[in-house]
C-alpha cells in the first residue's frame, strides 16, 4: 500500500515539472515584458502622479509607493494573465489542456508558478523605483515576502476566472475597468478618508484594496498587519480557484 502511494506522489509530482516545463516554454518571454511593464507603470506612478501633488510629504510618499506595487501586481495578474490565457484559449491551448490526463489542479499550480516567478522581477522594480523617487524606507522580511506571493497569487487567479469564463471582448472590457477603477477611483494611491464610508466598504471588500494596505503594513511599517485584510486575500483566491478548476473540467 505504501508503495502504491509512493509511486502516485512520484507520478504526481513528474506530471507537474513536465506541466511547469510546458508552461515555462509557452511562457519564456514573459519575463521581460512583466519587468517592463511593471516598471513602467511604476515610474508613471511615483513620478507621474507625485507631479499633480505640490508638496509630497511621507503619507503621501508611502501611499504612491506602495500603490505602484499594488497596481503593477494587479495589471500583470488581473490584466496580462487575463489577456494572454484568453487569447491562449482563443488558440485551443486551453481545450487541449482539458483533454490532458493530468490533475486540473497540476495545470493550475504549474501556470502559477510561471506566472508568479515572471513578474517577482517587476515587482522588485516598482520597489526600487519608489526608493530612488521618494527615498522611501523598505523592509523587506519572510513574511513580506510570502504576503507579496499571496496577493500575486490572488491577482492571477482573478485574471486566470476572467480568461476561462468570459469571451474575449468582455475579458478585454472586465480588464479595463479593473485597471480604471484601481488608478483612478480605489483608495490603493490615497488615504480611504477621502471617500465616502459605504464606498470604503465596498472596496473593501474586494481583494484589491486588502492588498495594498498588506503592501504598506508588511513593507512600509504602515499600521499593524490586519487579519482581515488576509481574510479577503485568500477568499478571493479560493475562489477564483474553485471557478478556475471547474472551468478547466468542463467538456466543450
Amino acid at each position: 500500500m505504501e508503495t502504491i502511494k509512493t509511486h502516485e506522489k512520484n507520478s504526481m509530482l513528474k506530471e507537474l515539472l513536465a506541466l511547469i516545463k510546458w508552461s515555462l516554454l509557452r511562457h519564456k518571454s514573459l519575463l521581460p515584458v512583466f519587468t517592463l511593464t511593471q516598471a513602467f507603470l511604476s515610474v508613471a506612478i511615483v513620478y507621474g502622479l507625485a507631479l499633480l501633488i505640490p508638496n509630497v510629504d511621507e503619507k503621501t510618499a508611502i501611499y504612491l509607493s506602495s500603490g505602484a506595487t499594488a497596481l503593477g501586481i494587479i495589471a500583470v495578474g488581473c490584466v496580462l494573465a487575463a489577456q494572454i490565457v484568453s487569447t491562449a484559449k482563443q488558440d485551443g491551448i486551453v481545450s487541449y489542456q482539458r483533454t490532458l490526463p493530468v490533475l486540473r489542479l497540476n495545470i493550475l499550480v504549474a501556470d502559477f508558478i510561471i506566472w508568479g516567478m515572471a513578474s517577482l522581477p517587476g515587482v522588485f522594480m516598482s520597489f526600487l523605483a519608489a526608493y530612488l523617487r521618494f527615498g522611501v524606507k523598505i523592509n523587506f522580511s519572510f513574511k513580506g515576502i510570502i504576503i507579496l506571493i499571496l496577493i500575486q497569487l490572488c491577482m492571477i487567479s482573478i485574471g486566470f476566472t476572467l480568461a476561462y469564463w468570459l469571451s474575449p471582448n468582455v475579458v478585454g472590457l472586465a480588464t479595463q475597468v479593473i485597471m480604471i477603477g484601481g488608478l483612478l477611483f480605489s483608495p490603493i494611491t490615497y488615504p480611504t478618508d477621502r471617500l465616502p464610508s459605504l464606498l470604503v466598504r465596498f472596496f473593501e471588500i474586494l481583494p484589491f484594496v486588502p492588498s495594498s494596505n498588506l503592501i504598506r503594513s508588511m513593507f512600509y511599517d504602515q499600521g499593524i498587519v490586519n487579519i482581515y485584510n488576509i481574510i479577503v486575500i485568500c477568499f478571493w483566491l479560493v475562489l477564483n480557484m474553485l471557478l478556475s478548476l471547474v472551468s478547466l473540467s468542463r467538456r466543450d
